[in-house]
């Protein structure tokens, strides 16, 4: 994979495995060609791979300052749009694939209307999120904020009975990873549902979902 993208100074282990792991499932090969959308990408790293390897790959980032970074950094990238992702609106158009990393916490607003608007939207996606510990269908708001965090200051984080309710509604297949194989730096996986309902911003868990 070295020879495929540069390196990130942005937790570059945890990057480099959530791509390690998704090319465990589908091989290189797979991409090409295919379309892909990269929501939130802040920094562009993950998509850029993709790219290289033969996939379309369009950008959608809320953030202007992220946009030329990412510009800068990945001049290959010539798809890439500002755009507020905690909407009900749609307007990226269809793709292969969807990448939905790190953003679904981020929302303050429409968390079903999102991902319904991925799924309708997309033959495959690649869904990460923080993972709120508790055994209820619910979402849990904090405030937060950075350059990488929400735009309204306010973040909801998902339980797993929640996101595995409006998966099981919307009627998409999906599997749920907690793999070690994803952990780096502070970022894990593999945390044992405990029904503590407390956050740790740190703890997440990876989805792989198909029409």
């Amino acid at each position: 994979m070295k020879d495929d993208i540069t390196q990130t100074n942005y937790h570059p282990e945890w990057q480099n495995n959530r791509i390690k792991f998704i090319l465990e499932k589908y091989p290189k090969d797979f991409f090409k060609g295919k379309k892909i959308l990269e929501l939130a990408p802040f920094n562009g790293y993950i998509g850029s791979f993709f790219q290289k390897i033969g996939a379309e790959v369009t950008m959608a980032e809320g953030r202007q300052e992220n946009i030329e970074n990412i510009k800068r950094d990945y001049p290959q990238i010539k798809n890439i749009s500002q755009k507020n992702l905690d909407t009900k609106d749609w307007d990226l158009g269809k793709f292969d694939v969807i990448i939905n990393f790190g953003l679904f916490y981020h929302l303050q607003n429409f968390h079903k209307e999102h991902l319904k608007n991925c799924l309708d939207n997309c033959d495959l996606m690649f869904f990460e999120t923080v993972v709120f510990d508790s055994d209820k269908p619910e979402i849990h708001f904090r405030r937060e904020n950075g350059k990488d965090q929400s735009l309204t200051s306010v973040g909801g984080n998902p339980s797993t009975s929640w996101l595995h309710n409006f998966f099981d509604d919307y009627g998409c297949k999906y599997k749920k990873y907690s793999s070690s194989e994803l952990n780096g730096g502070i970022h894990h996986y593999d945390w044992l549902d405990k029904n503590t309902r407390k956050l740790d911003c740190a703890a997440r868990r990876f989805w792989i979902i198909e029409k």
